[in-house]
Order: structure tokens, then sequence, then C-alpha cells
């Protein structure tokens, strides 16, 4: 017998062996005596038959010597005839009459799973995994995609339709050189409205309503959105992509058009220089004060007798900044909201205290945030968004052009020591 002269894989015993081998040639006697195409194989020393089209997909890969290594069961009629599979010790071969035969394996067949395998939305896979240039992969299925990168190992799916055509558009078959980067989490399908789709990726979002259609959404626009609401805001979905218009980022929604202007630094301070790119260090007790064309930032570090590791920070916009933002001048409120960057580990902090909503323009915004590690850098970023008043004369479901809620964003780049 063959177990005689080579020995069996961990796992099976020579017994098994032995029958695997039996079985493997009553199948070619078989097959040399019947008129009909050799579909059937046996791969030694497991005792199962794999077939047809499934088999031609596993020798195409090597077979035993493949990825998959060697198969744990025969073929399988998966619910309601659609389809076949065959289980292997590494995943299974998945064959439809639609898709033909690709193994899903990984974090594709978890993320699958979860689905509900073909009985989900995505169906049957139509590709094996897809290496992009980046090294993150997608799969392929009939009626959708997962993706699998090194920022989301766990992997996310998004459903063929007008939202993943506008992610294709902007680089989502490589989204590793893309505007929006992976996705983050499973397309959400049905949004509380019973209308809307989202899907959120690593550098914005896209939104779909059937009579707006599909757009993105990123940066300060959507951390104003967020703030506000998103879609269930005043200022409704997103009616456009961004775009420029005399130097200020603008984009429309279902009620109201966004204004977006940043507050560029003074090239002739330091400060502002190191605000937009150098990071700054300072230590326990030391306060900074950066300007810039728009507003002032103050950042304090407590003392050592304190929390040395807190920090404060006050935020205030300039009046001529105000005045060209806020056609309604001081009586415009602002709502204000901070992030804390970790540059390595992700989003430390988020504020989203209410007292810094509907705030009158002359306060100063302030706040402070605790826990940091020491020797790491962080990014701070601030938006205020001003309020026209004229935003709530107009009524969901109308294209408002001219009215604006305008947005001041500023990232500060600063490491704790």
């Amino acid at each position: 017998m063959r177990s005689d002269r080579e020995e069996w894989p961990e796992g099976y015993t020579k017994e098994q062996a032995d029958q695997a081998e039996i079985g493997e040639a009553r199948l070619l006697a078989k097959q040399r005596t019947s008129r009909a195409a050799v579909t059937c194989q046996r791969y030694w020393p497991s005792n199962f038959d794999v077939c047809g089209a499934i088999r031609d997909k596993y020798n195409s890969l090597g077979g035993v010597g493949s990825f998959l290594f060697l198969p744990t069961s025969g073929n399988i009629i998966n619910p309601g005839g659609t389809g076949e599979r065959v289980t292997f010790a590494n995943g299974p071969i998945y064959w439809s009459a639609a898709g033909g035969a690709h193994p899903v394996v990984n974090s594709f067949l978890n993320r699958w799973g979860i689905l509900g395998y073909e009985g989900s939305y995505l169906k049957y896979p139509t590709t094996d995994e897809i290496v992009l240039p980046d090294g993150g992969r997608r799969q392929e299925f009939q009626d959708g995609a997962i993706y699998v990168s090194f920022q989301n190992a766990i992997g996310s799916a998004i459903q063929n339709g007008p939202l993943r055509d506008k992610y294709n558009s902007v680089g989502g078959l490589t989204p590793g050189s893309s505007l929006l980067g992976y996705l983050t989490e499973d397309h959400i399908r049905t949004l509380p409205d019973g209308q809307g789709q989202m899907a959120r990726f690593q550098n914005g979002v896209i939104y779909y309503h059937p009579t707006y259609g599909a757009w993105v959404v990123r940066g300060g626009i959507l951390n104003h959105w967020e703030f506000i609401g998103f879609e269930g805001g005043t200022l409704g979905y997103p009616a456009s992509d961004e775009y420029v218009e005399n130097g200020a980022i603008k984009q429309l929604f279902e009620n109201h058009l966004l204004e977006f202007g940043a507050l560029e630094p003074d090239p002739s301070t330091p400060q502002a220089r190191a605000d937009f790119g150098n990071p700054i260090e300072f230590y326990a007790g030391d306060e900074k004060v950066l300007r810039g064309v728009g507003g002032t930032l103050n950042i304090r570090r407590n003392s050592a007798e304190f929390d040395s590791r807190k920090l404060s920070y006050g935020f205030e916009i300039s009046q001529s900044a105000i005045l060209y933002r806020a056609q309604y001048g001081t009586s415009t409120p602002k709502d204000c909201t901070t992030a804390i960057y970790s540059r390595s580990r992700g989003v430390h902090f988020k504020d989203n205290d209410p007292r810094h909503k509907n705030m009158i323009i002359t306060r100063v915004y302030h706040n402070s945030v605790g826990n940091h590690d020491d020797n790491r850098e962080y990014a701070l970023n601030i938006s205020c968004g001003f309020h026209n008043k004229t935003q709530n004369l107009n009524g969901r479901g109308t294209l408002a052009y001219g009215y604006f809620v305008a947005h001041v964003d500023r990232t500060y780049i600063f490491r704790i020591r």
C-alpha cells in the first residue's frame, strides 16, 4: 500500500490512508469502463471525491499542494440547488453557473459568512481574490465585492449599484491610491428614512439618495455635516461633490449650499509655519500661541503638580473672518467641534459637548483633554460652522442655491514631551 512507502499527513491514520487508496482505485476502474467523461478525482489520503468544475479549479491551484490543502468533503449541493461547494482544510471552493468556481478563504470567507454566504445580497463569487497594488485585496461577487486591507483586516462588503459605481469612479477598484481609500465598515443599504444608503471609507463617505444621486462627502465639510446630524440635519442629503468657486470649497446639499473656507496661515509668523507643517514640541507648563490670518489658538500643558499630560486649548476666530464668512456678523451663532488624533492610533478624543453648539461668535471656544501618551505626535483638528439665518427659511426637499453654512477648519500638529 502507498502508506507503507509514504508518510501520510498529520490528522490521518494508516487505515484512513489505505481506505482512500482503495477508493481511488475503484473510482479509476469505474471511469475506465464508463463512456462518461472523467469528472471526479480522489486526493490521497483524503477519502472524498471532488468532481466537476470544482475539481478543475482545485487542480489549477495546485491540488493538494495548494493553499487549500486536502479536501474535507465531497461536492455538496447548496440550499435551493443554486450551486455546489467542496470544503478543504483551509477553506471552500464554491461553484455556480453564473459565477464559475472560486475559493473563498480567510477574511473574505468570514465576512461573506456573516452576511449569509450565497444567500446574502452578494450571492456567489465571480473571481478569486484580486491582489491590489498596495497589498490590499478584493473579491468580486455576483452583486458586490468584499475588500480586505492592512487598515481593515476583517474586511467589509459593498453592494453593486449607484453607490458602488460612484466609489469605482473615484478609484474604488484600486482603493489604496483612490480619493476615499478602503471601506471601514459594510455598506449600509437602508438608512433610517428608508430611502438612502451610505458607505464609510478611510477618507470620507458616499451617500446615495434616489432623488439626489450618489456623492462623496469628506474633510471639513464632512466634519460639519456630521456635527449637525448628517442627512437628518438641516442640510439633508448631499446633491453634488465638493467643488471650488472663487477660492472657496463648496458642496450642494438637499436644502442648502455649504461653503468651506480654510483659515490660511500668515507666512510671516514662524508659529503659523510650525502650525501647518512641523510638529510643535512643548513640555508640561508650556504655553504656545499660534496665529493665522483667521484666528488664534492658545495651547497649554498643565504643570506637573496637576496632570502633566492634560492639554488645554482655546480658539478665537478674528472678526474679519467672522464678517467675511457670516452675513449677520456677531449675531450669527457658531457650532464648534474638535478631535484629537494620535497620528499612529487614529482618533483619540472627539468633542461633542452640546455647550459648544449655537455659541455666540464673540465667545472664545475652549476645552481640555487629558490622558495623552507622552513622546507621541498628535493632531488637533478644530472646526467651526457659521449658520446663516436664512437656512431655516427653506423647507427640506428644495435645492436652495445661494444659502450656505460657512465653515472654517484648522489642524494643528503637536508633540508632547
